[in-house]
């Protein structure tokens, strides 16, 4: 008998969601009056509902206001893996978790028998030597064909075979366009299920290219076949691999920003910018310069401490927690990052940012595999040479899904069958040093600072909504917690992170930059090599293939700022000025913003 649920059923034995901790963030205040608003075509242009309960009257956005410390030891408990909130949800499995199609669009990827999936950990482990995964640009001719050969035989399969090229980029929309829905067997609301925006985004995208790749190398009959992954993280590899850019090629893909795909990487994503922008002068070279940024942005990615900032929260089932209070998903930077900035690159406005730039259609280009081989070693990387910990909690263990491998066999697979790639089969072949690891930012020159440590004691606590706009930035006083000041600041601390909640509307393309301690009017003076400079929120849009109606969603996002707090002598400053720039993030709110302790 054939499961109830129409695609690919997904079996996650996980409910609990640890919620921030702390109170209202600090006050902020805009910058100066508003402008013009632009048009724009909205995901959430049809739902009502959602609009008039995310309405924001901007009146509320406060001046002088500060946020409050909290005071309760968050990340300490959840290295101990001690919830302080549980979701209020129920467990996923095939029962509650359905893939809705949609009428003339968007149709599941297929059907299976549950009495036909077998578990990831009862087949036989890979024998012989490990699939290598190479940098795609140092290919050498023999694999170039290789790869062009096995992708067109997957291509050429017919679109109802569960291997089809077709069939295996459905599976992503389906996961990551909101097509899966949590129903809960015994009643009640419906929620959505994606696997971005938490610490199931790793784990996720490791199984779905490895069971991709694997296919590709049984196509033609070669267990050595190795994903190559595209090399963003290296000067050489800051651009498209070439062996994408063969029209008469299957790795070809003609929806992509063809102003970009010769062009140097831009991980810092400047556009779209406000014409009046300004930016750190550029002393070197403009490539150089780029370069420079690039690898002061991956630095900050991979250089935080705590599985939390890295991996994100837990994967949550309902939309609300079991005090009733909605919830922000957590991403991490590993999300956030590189990965980000290299789908938002590729995407062709002209095209609604599509294929690579929108998460509904991402999968569609060759080059997105390459992307998350990439991201993939970079866990790997963190989690081997940087020493990066595993998330402590069992429900993130037993999360599984259920993939179909080369033999056309449905297969669950649990996060903790894919957490050594050395037994799943595979490495990838490096050269030389990670040049990004000697590039930790430092403090910008020519600021005018303000002299004395930021006391705490003149933080008043109090709870405003801001409305972002392309052209104004937002500035804000947030209180440190105590514990993370008090007696010579967080040198010998836990780690701290800014969290910032966020709704934004999924359709659209979202960045803002987050600067600490730069005075009013001084913010071009900063740049990704700047200590300053705590980072961005980066939003991939999805979801256009629903023809708009969608809900806005709540994000939440940490900003490291234990070596950002080191490298400006703030350690022992009980508040931090925050200016938060918007790139493109018209309309989004920043709900809350606060520090807490990791």
């Amino acid at each position: 008998m054939l499961s109830s649920t129409a695609g690919y059923v997904s079996m996650v034995a996980a409910s609990a969601c640890l919620l921030p901790l702390g109170s209202k963030p600090a006050g902020a205040r805009s910058g100066s009056g508003r402008k013009h608003r632009r048009g724009r075509l909205s995901c959430k242009a049809a739902a009502d509902g959602d609009a008039k309960r995310l309405e924001v009257d901007r009146r509320r956005v406060l001046l002088g206001l500060g946020g409050v410390a909290v005071t309760t030891n968050f990340g300490l408990s959840l290295a101990q893996g001690a919830d302080a909130s549980q979701c209020a949800a129920v467990p996923i499995t095939a029962e509650v978790l359905q893939c809705v199609s949609v009428p003339g669009g968007f149709r599941c990827p297929g059907l299976y028998n549950p009495s036909d999936v077998v578990d990831f950990s009862t087949l036989p482990r890979p024998r012989g030597p490990p699939r290598v995964r190479k940098a795609a640009h140092l290919l050498d001719e023999a694999d170039v064909k290789r790869y062009e050969e096995t992708l067109g035989r997957m291509k050429a399969l017919p679109d109802d075979d569960p291997r089809s090229f077709k069939r295996q980029s459905a599976i992503h929309e389906a996961y990551c366009a909101s097509h899966y829905k949590v129903v809960p067997a015994g009643g009640g609301p419906e929620t959505v299920s994606d696997v971005h925006y938490s610490s199931i985004f790793a784990p996720w995208h490791r199984m779905y290219i490895y069971f991709f790749e694997g296919i590709l190398g049984d196509l033609v009959g070669d267990p050595t076949f190795g994903l190559p992954y595209w090399n963003w993280d290296t000067p050489a590899g800051m651009v498209m691999p070439a062996i994408f850019d063969n029209k008469c090629s299957p790795l070809y893909n003609s929806r992509r920003n063809p102003a970009r795909v010769h062009g140097f990487i831009d991980l810092n994503l400047g556009q779209p910018k406000p014409d009046k922008a300004q930016k750190p002068k550029c002393t070197d070279d403009e490539l150089i310069c780029r370069m420079e940024d690039n690898l002061a942005i991956l630095y900050r990615q991979m250089a935080v401490s705590t599985p939390k900032e890295f991996y994100g929260g837990k994967f949550c089932s309902a939309e609300l927690d079991d005090k009733g209070k909605q919830q922000h998903k957590v991403t991490g930077s590993l999300e956030a990052g590189a990965h980000t900035a290299a789908h938002i690159w590729l995407g062709d406005p002209e095209q609604a940012n599509q294929d690579m730039g929108d998460l509904s259609t991402a999968a569609r280009d060759p080059v997105f595999y390459s992307n998350h081989s990439n991201v993939d070693r970079m866990w790997h990387v963190w989690s081997t040479k940087l020493g990066g910990p595993l998330l402590p909690y069992q429900e993130w263990l037993d999360t599984s899904f259920v993939f179909y491998d080369a033999d056309k066999r449905p297969v669950r697979t649990k996060v903790s069958d894919v957490l050594d790639i050395g037994k799943l089969g595979y490495t990838y072949e490096e050269h030389g040093e990670l040049p990004w690891l000697g590039k930790r930012p430092k403090p910008a020159t020519g600021i005018d600072r303000r002299p004395g440590k930021r006391s705490a004691n003149k933080v008043t606590s109090s709870y405003t909504t801001v409305t972002l706009r392309n052209d104004e930035n937002v500035y804000m006083t947030v209180a440190r917690p105590e514990k993370a000041w008090a007696g010579g600041g967080s040198g010998k601390k836990a780690p701290e992170a800014l969290v910032v909640d966020i709704t934004l509307d999924p359709c659209e393309y979202v960045k803002f930059d987050v600067l600490v301690n730069v005075p009013k009017g001084q913010e071009y003076k900063v740049g990704p090599r700047n200590a300053e400079f705590a980072g961005s929120f980066t939003h991939v849009p999805h979801g256009r293939s629903f023809g708009g109606g969608m809900a806005m969603i709540q994000v939440s996002y940490q900003f490291a700022l234990r070596e950002l707090l080191e490298d400006l002598k703030s350690g022992d400053d009980g508040q931090l000025d925050i200016t938060i720039v918007p790139v493109n993030a018209d309309e989004v709110v920043i709900d809350d913003a606060r520090i807490e302790l990791l």
